[in-house]
C-alpha cells in the first residue's frame, strides 16, 4: 500500500520552505529554525503544544484551539521531526542549486534569499496562503520567530523537538 504524505514530498518542502521564507520578518534566519518552522507549516495542528512565553501565551492560544483530526495525528513530534530532516535538507539543497536560496550561507547553516525573482505562477501561489495555514504564518510574522534559537528559553526549548541542552549559550 502506498501512502502519501506531504511532509515527506520534496517538492511541497521546497514550496513550504519558500513560504516561510516569504513571511518571516528576517533577512536571514538559522537553519535549524526554518526546520522547526517547517514541521508546524506542515502539521499546523501541532503548534498547540508550543510552550510559548507567559507575555505572548493569550495572543497565540486562542489562534491554535486543539483540533484532534485522526488523519493527521501524530504519535512522537520528534520522530516525525528527524524523519523530515533529509527531505528539509535536501529541499534546501535544491532552492540553493536554483539560486533561490544563497548556497554560501548555507554551509554556514543559514538560510538567506537571493535576490533572484520565482516564476510568476510560483509565487503567486506563496502570496496566497492557503486557509489552513493563515495562522501559522501569522505566527511566523509575529515577534515569537525573534525568540533565540538557543538556550534554556529558546525556540529549541520551547518547540522540544530538537535537544537543547547541549547549546553553547
Amino acid at each position: 500500500m502506498i501512502v502519501y504524505h506531504a511532509a515527506f514530498d520534496l517538492y511541497n518542502c521546497m514550496f513550504r520552505i519558500l513560504l516561510i521564507l516569504f513571511h518571516i520578518k528576517e533577512e536571514e534566519v538559522e537553519m535549524e529554525k526554518l526546520l522547526i518552522w517547517d514541521y508546524y507549516v506542515t502539521f499546523p495542528n501541532r503548534v498547540s503544544q508550543i510552550s510559548f512565553p507567559q507575555d505572548l501565551r493569550k495572543q497565540y492560544i486562542r489562534l491554535f484551539p486543539e483540533n484532534k483530526n485522526p488523519y493527521e495525528e501524530v504519535l512522537d513530534d520528534v520522530k516525525v521531526f528527524s524523519r523530515m530532516r533529509s527531505y528539509q535538507t535536501e529541499a534546501l539543497r535544491c532552492l540553493a542549486a536554483y539560486g533561490l536560496i544563497d548556497s554560501e550561507r548555507l554551509i554556514e547553516s543559514r538560510v538567506k534569499r537571493t535576490s533572484n525573482p520565482l516564476p510568476v505562477e510560483l509565487q503567486k501561489r506563496i502570496d496566497e496562503v492557503p486557509v489552513r495555514l493563515r495562522n501559522v504564518i501569522t505566527l511566523i510574522e509575529s515577534p515569537f520567530t525573534e525568540l533565540p534559537l538557543y538556550g534554556a528559553k529558546g525556540f529549541k526549548f520551547r518547540t522540544k523537538l530538537i535537544d537543547y541542552k547541549y547549546d553553547v549559550q
